[in-house]
């Protein structure tokens, strides 16, 4: 049998139990077998350990494991290219304390994929790249503060056996990504910090050259959100990066332009583990023919990358 991953909010983030239980149990009737769980993948939500076992037992019922998490960088931002100052939470925070506030934040997302059994987190780092620009010693003060934070974090991660895995981001150019994972990877083992490939953002952001940036690291490749798009670009206006935020449109594998075969060579010759995980949006009323479809894509994929293997 293959074993599949899927996001939790595949048809958005409800606070409503029910439809988050509902949710999850279309998730399982469709044939998967695994869940990404990415609700308040964004903001402070902090979740109570009760919560936390409520969530374990809809898993339980329905049969579902969880192969990651999306954690939260912190409180919600205005702008992902400029240093927020006024961020309560935020492992990246110039301000010490809001920087504990958020290591306490993902602790308490370590704390959930321990309960729930996954082996990874996910977490957005957004890099202020117009914030280096303007202010000279930004960049260096940046890292300060975000290693600090991932030194903290080590040996708890470490002594649960939990990876961070940080996103590729649709929000910083692809240059800008180089110099952040360079740095961090030079700093961190592979066992403790990897990279969860978002197909989508890096098709964004560099079209057909977006296998050459997963090449790079592939090494660290441990967690995946799957999705095709139909591309950038990214365009230079007047010095100052913009970004075509419609391009990110989260769909089914091949309903885009990604090519899927060389995504496949890169995940064959990675380090990555199946089930491999599908993050889509369904912006379609039958959910359960855009399920299926999904599925099939995702199955497809898998066969792909365990022939390749082999």
């Amino acid at each position: 049998m293959i074993e599949l991953g899927f996001a939790s909010d595949f048809g958005g983030q409800s606070t409503k139990l029910s439809e988050i239980r509902e949710g999850l149990r279309r998730i399982s009737e469709a044939g998967f077998t695994h869940v990404h769980w990415c609700h308040e993948w964004d903001g402070d939500y902090l979740y109570a350990p009760s919560e936390m076992l409520q969530i374990k037992s809809w898993f339980d019922t329905f049969g579902l494991k969880a192969k990651s998490l999306h954690a939260s960088k912190g409180s919600r931002i205005a702008s992902a290219m400029r240093k927020d100052m006024e961020a309560r939470k935020d492992f990246a925070s110039f301000h010490e304390y809001s920087r504990q506030a958020g290591v306490e934040l993902i602790r308490n997302r370590m704390e959930l994929a321990e309960v729930l059994g996954a082996r990874e987190i996910v977490i957005h780092l957004y890099v202020p790249y117009l914030t280096f620009r303007e202010q000279p010693g930004s960049e260096e003060q940046f890292y300060r503060q975000v290693f600090k934070s991932f030194d903290e974090l080590k040996p708890e991660a470490m002594e649960r056996g939990i990876r961070i895995c940080l996103e590729t981001m649709l929000e910083i150019p692809a240059r800008e990504q180089y110099r952040q994972f360079d740095r961090i990877f030079a700093h961190y083992p592979k066992e403790y910090i990897g990279i969860c490939w978002d197909t989508g953002h890096t098709h964004v952001i560099l079209n057909e050259d977006m296998t050459t940036f997963a090449k790079r690291y592939r090494d660290r490749i441990f967690s995946v959100h799957l999705n095709d798009n139909l591309g950038g670009p990214r365009i230079d206006l007047d010095g100052k990066e913009e970004l075509a935020w419609c391009c990110d449109m989260h769909w089914i594998p091949w309903e885009g332009t990604i090519d899927w075969e060389a995504v496949t060579d890169v995940l064959a010759e990675s380090p990555y583990e199946l089930p491999i995980v599908l993050e889509l949006n369904c912006h379609e009323k039958n959910q359960k023919e855009f399920l299926r479809r999904s599925y099939e894509a995702g199955i497809r994929l898998a066969n792909e990358m365990e022939r390749k293997r082999i």
